[in-house]
């Protein structure tokens, strides 16, 4: 017997948990429901629910701990960048071998989804790269 068609795809599955993290409805920290409770309660494959929280994951929006629940990634206090001798900063996504270096550092780790600082300063050999969710730069708040 034919398996039924899932009554939503994994684009959609996303953009619902998407909605619950931005609107404060999941808050930092809490658990994303479980794939069981999201398989049955939308009619979805195993698949299809692993893909929707790989979109969220890549997005920055979910953490994921093998053997543990999925949860919305939590707040960082941030520090605003030392722009002494700062020649140029850049934003992107880390490479696995940057990826690595700072998890290794980092308290809590460095998950997938979070870009990085790439901050040249003067006289540098190589930049200094610090975690996009923990750094910010500095500037007039605007009214």
């Amino acid at each position: 017997m034919a398996r039924p068609a899932p009554s939503i795809s994994s684009e959609e599955l996303a953009a619902m948990l998407r909605d619950q993290i931005l609107s404060g409805q999941l808050k930092p920290g809490a658990r994303i429901p479980s794939d069981r409770w999201l398989r049955e309660t939308h009619g979805v494959s195993r698949g299809l629910v692993r893909l929707a929280k790989a979109v969220l994951r890549s997005e920055g929006l979910v953490v994921t701990r093998q053997g543990k629940t999925s949860r919305v990634r939590p707040l960082h206090d941030k520090s605003p960048i030392d722009l002494t001798g700062v020649v140029k900063i850049e934003v992107r996504m880390p490479t696995a071998p940057e990826r690595a270096r700072l998890g290794a550092v980092l308290p809590d780790g460095f998950d997938e989804g979070v870009p990085v600082w790439v901050v040249w300063k003067l006289g540098a050999v190589k930049p200094e790269l610090l975690p996009g969710d923990r750094w910010m730069l500095p500037g007039r708040a605007h009214a």
